[in-house]
């Protein structure tokens, strides 16, 4: 076991670069603009709107190519919600707004896996019947588990009141987080000894 545990740590993949990116610019437009004389509100939902805008058009052509009845139609959806959301953003230009919209998706995120561990087992007996190799391994719990601990942090910086904490603390965090569902997700895949 012991073993197994430090196998797992030492496999923790490093944050892709098209991951780390994004923290990145939001750390450097974040100390740029600030020292702009912007006012620090402002910077904040500037800042946070690029990055979530960053994030859906980062992973929309992905989405577009595993679409399975090729109605590519649906595509425009997530860019009309997330311009409207952008848009409203940078109009109400509160923080914590954007803050709590944030909370929202990881309130939505948890769901739609909720939703999924509730069909799992179907789920993967269907999986098991095509699968030669080894166990099929749901991530379902894993996921709902990371987007509850985010809500939770976010929450927590929240409640702290300051944007300049908040920004630094989400800067960290993405780190840990990254390194603790890789450390989690190794930790529940069968050993590969076991698939031989």
């Amino acid at each position: 076991m012991i073993s197994r545990v430090r196998d797992a740590f030492a496999s923790i993949p490093p944050m892709r670069a098209e991951t780390l990116l994004p923290l990145v610019i939001m750390l450097i437009l974040w100390i740029g603009l600030n020292a702009t004389g912007m006012p620090e509100d402002r910077v904040f939902v500037l800042v946070l709107v690029l990055a979530q805008a960053h994030a859906v058009w980062r992973s929309l052509p992905n989405a577009a190519i595993h679409l399975n009845d090729g109605n590519r139609a649906r595509m425009v959806w997530p860019v009309v919600i997330v311009t409207g959301l952008s848009a409203l953003q940078l109009g109400i230009n509160d923080p914590l707004f954007s803050q709590r919209l944030l909370s929202g998706a990881c309130v939505f995120v948890l769901l739609v896996m909720l939703m999924g561990v509730r069909r799992e087992r179907e789920v993967m007996a269907r999986i098991t019947h095509s699968v030669t190799e080894g166990r099929p391994v749901s991530l379902l719990r894993i996921n709902a588990w990371f987007a509850l601990v985010f809500l939770c942090v976010n929450e927590a910086l929240i409640a702290t009141g300051s944007l300049v904490v908040w920004m630094s603390a989400m800067m960290i965090a993405a780190f840990l987080v990254h390194a603790a569902y890789w450390f989690i997700v190794l930790l529940v895949m069968p050993p590969e000894d076991s698939l031989a």
